[in-house]
């Protein structure tokens, strides 16, 4: 499916709904062929049933218009302009359907590049939805033990989301590593870097851990999986880092140690985003900030190869993340029940030889929620502010929606 558009106007105030039309949304629909656009609409009757639906209010006299799109629509979107009596329509209109439960968005206005990022961002926002319903997500070894809450049952995660939970013995993973031969791993991984701390046979087998997962992913038609790392390190003397890193860069969604919940929340995120998703550990909350950590970074800015932090083994990530940026903090709880988003800016990208190798240092509002209502201790960051994205794909599921 594709986002619907349309503009509603009274059976008096076609014309204006015209001249929107002409204005606003003819240079976007010659760019945008998948948008379903159904016309200056004077009720709401013939249209169409729409996942997702942008409606330009033209004028007033339009509110049982609006509502009667509303419940063909599962996620709607109200652009009001400052004349006609768009504004006192929308108003009655939202007021109607909030107290009717009906969740709507609505915005003023402001032009075609809005309406244009809108369409986009509704675009993935269905795609994630329809994708995650068929999703076959890979669980790679079992879960870590000391991931004593952050599990789902493989039912649980099915009848939420419509995802299937395809197990995959470590043991499968090792044959198929055991049958990588003749690794060579692509100069820029190497030159690329600003430091390079490892020997680069320790860069060769990560990198052939990373062939093997990928054959893995094509035998099982895989479109996410979480792996019990650290029992690799145990059975192959290398990390998964690199390869996790490297999948999560190219928009495949990859979790560690087993934890099924956070690799939803990675899918949710690297889908309706189309961004790399970071996965890390809150290390510490303090005041209005929280210090996240982990070793397996995409590569999203400057990086250095160095060891898995826990291990000294292996290849561990360090990435450089950019100061000032917005970045959007969220999660799923366990029982994939509640979409959890935090938006806030990056402090500053340090470095300890006490945490994971990339740590991130970011400003929260009400960060104290992580530790005081746990929903577990991974969390998803993602450069940018993406609770649009999130929050939609949320309301599509049926999730709840904790924001700060």
């Amino acid at each position: 499916m594709s986002p619907c558009i349309s503009i509603a106007a009274s059976s008096l105030g076609v014309e204006q709904g015209n001249r929107l039309e002409s204005q606003y949304l003819a240079p976007v629909l010659r760019k945008l062929d998948g948008a379903l656009y159904e016309g200056v609409l004077t009720s709401g009757e013939n249209a169409r049933e729409c996942l997702t639906r942008v409606v330009l209010v033209a004028t007033g006299g339009t509110e049982d218009t609006i509502i009667s799109l509303a419940k063909k629509t599962k996620l709607l979107y109200l652009l009001y302009i400052e004349e006609y009596n768009s504004l006192p329509a929308v108003i009655e209109a939202v007021g109607y359907l909030k107290n009717n439960g009906k969740d709507v968005s609505v915005a003023k206005l402001e032009g075609t590049q809005q309406i244009q990022e809108l369409l986009e961002k509704l675009g993935r926002i269905e795609k994630t939805y329809e994708k995650i319903r068929v999703a076959r997500l890979g669980l790679i070894g079992g879960i870590s033990p000391w991931l004593v809450y952050s599990k789902v049952e493989p039912e649980t995660l099915h009848k939420r989301l419509g995802a299937g939970l395809v197990e995959v013995p470590l043991e499968e993973l090792v044959k198929t590593y055991n049958s990588v031969s003749e690794v060579e791993v692509p100069r820029e991984i190497i030159e690329n870097a600003l430091e390079v701390k490892i020997p680069v046979s320790e860069i060769q087998k990560a990198y052939r851990l990373y062939l093997a997962i990928k054959q893995v992913i094509a035998e099982k038609s895989l479109d996410g999986l979480t792996i019990k790392c650290f029992d690799i390190i145990k059975e192959l003397d290398t990390t998964a880092c690199l390869a996790l890193s490297l999948l999560n860069t190219m928009g495949f969604p990859v979790a560690c140690e087993g934890d099924v919940p956070l690799l939803v929340s990675m899918v949710l995120g690297e889908w309706s985003t189309g961004q790399p998703v970071f996965m890390a550990n809150p290390a510490i909350i303090s005041g209005d900030s929280v210090l996240f950590a982990h070793c397996t970074a995409p590569l999203i800015s400057s990086y250095s190869l160095m060891t898995h932090f826990e291990s000294g083994r292996g290849v561990g990530i360090m990435v450089k993340f950019p100061v000032g940026e917005k970045v959007t903090v969220y999660r799923v709880n366990p029982n994939l029940e509640t979409l959890r988003i935090f938006t806030g800016t990056i402090l500053e990208s340090p470095w300890s030889n006490r945490h994971c190798r990339t740590q991130v240092k970011v400003k929260l509002s009400q960060p104290r929620v992580i530790l005081d209502r746990s929903f577990g201790n991974h969390y998803a960051l993602v450069l940018g502010d993406h609770t649009e994205e999130l929050s939609g794909v949320a309301r599509l599921l049926g999730l709840n929606l904790e924001t700060y």
